[in-house]
């Protein structure tokens, strides 16, 4: 037998692939190094349509959220699992002239999906630090990115396209014009493997190390994820994810307490509670120099594709995008040019 596809990596960008790829009847084998994904394994999930100090609005949002909250929900009927958690994102303004900056655009039409007439709020002070108010972004929410990975996995597992096995390119051989390793031949084959300078060097990943707490707490609300200089967001009971740290110098998966400390500092500027922490994790994002992802084919290997550089916000673009990729190759389809990994070539 000859696979349509090998899937090499199954981070949340080889996981989102797969799965696809499964639904539209394409026969594969997914290939995951028995090392962690350093990305993936510690992500918190965080699904933010609006980001960064000046309260940007994430590229082509309007398209991906939806696309990912279809996706994700779709998946949790199809395994059984829940990981999926729409929630509002609270943004805390930190001054009058931070809210005055977004009230001076926040009627703009390309806003509207995600931000309602009444997205002013004040929240609760016994809990919040927050004497300029707070605004409401709806369209988000957070993805349980370990439970995913796991019912992908167990699903490919049962279906028996699953091998534990760390795969660069050179282990490929050409056979019969398809790509073969320890026997098993695909047709096409696409790398999700994140900062992955051995396989694709030309690229200008930029790898960027990110820290992150579970702590606990009972004065922070369940049903909201908020960030104010960093994010808050719930896991499960009195238990919460806080974060990120973002370190271009450092690329290693060490936690470190400057890191810590950064968090906790971050955090007491606008929450009331000083939260007990229950783990700290460090991982290594697969950033690119423009902060856009790379998608495309190997420029000197056919039916080589990569599918990486996601950065913080796989979680969002991974479907969109995902099904960007099949269109192109199945159906030969343009890329996007702001993911095309041409643009460095």
């Amino acid at each position: 037998m000859i696979y349509d596809y090998f899937v090499i990596g199954q981070g949340i960008a080889g996981s989102v692939l797969a799965r696809l790829l499964g639904l539209q009847g394409r026969s594969l084998m997914v290939f995951e190094s028995p090392a962690p994904n350093t990305s993936s394994t510690i992500a918190a999930g965080l699904m933010n349509p609006i980001t960064g100090k000046r309260m940007t609005l994430t590229w082509k949002a309007a398209e991906m959220f939806p696309e990912a909250k279809k996706f994700y929900q779709n998946a949790e009927q199809d395994y059984g699992v829940e990981f999926y958690y729409p929630l509002p994102v609270y943004r805390v303004f930190s001054s009058v002239g931070e809210q005055n900056d977004w009230m001076a655009k926040w009627h703009e039409d390309r806003y509207q999906p995600f931000i309602g007439a009444n997205a002013l709020e004040t929240l609760r002070s016994d809990r919040y630090i927050n004497p300029h108010d707070a605004m409401r972004v709806d369209g988000g929410g957070r993805l349980q990115v370990s439970t995913f990975i796991d019912a992908v996995k167990s699903h490919l597992v049962e279906q028996g396209a699953w091998l534990e096995r760390h795969i660069n390119l050179n282990d490929l051989r050409v056979e019969e014009g398809a790509y073969a390793y320890e026997g098993i031949k695909a047709k096409k084959v696409v790398f999700c493997t994140g900062y992955d300078p051995l396989n694709w060097s030309f690229l200008p990943f930029t790898p960027m190390k990110g820290e992150v707490l579970q702590v606990k707490s009972d004065r922070l609300d369940r049903d909201k994820i908020t960030v104010g200089g960093c994010f808050v967001g719930p896991i499960n009971d009195d238990k919460f994810y806080a974060g990120a740290t973002y370190n271009w110098r450092i690329i290693d998966t060490k936690t470190t307490s400057e890191g810590r400390e950064e968090i906790l500092t971050r955090l007491s500027k606008f929450i009331c509670d000083k939260p007990e922490i229950v783990e700290h994790k460090a991982g290594i994002r697969p950033a690119v120099k423009d902060r856009r992802p790379l998608l495309g084919e190997h420029p000197e290997y056919r039916n080589v594709f990569l599918f990486s550089g996601l950065g913080s916000k796989g979680v969002s673009m991974a479907p969109y995008l995902a099904q960007h990729l099949i269109q192109h190759i199945e159906k030969d389809e343009p890329l996007l040019s702001e993911v095309d990994l041409k643009r460095y070539l």
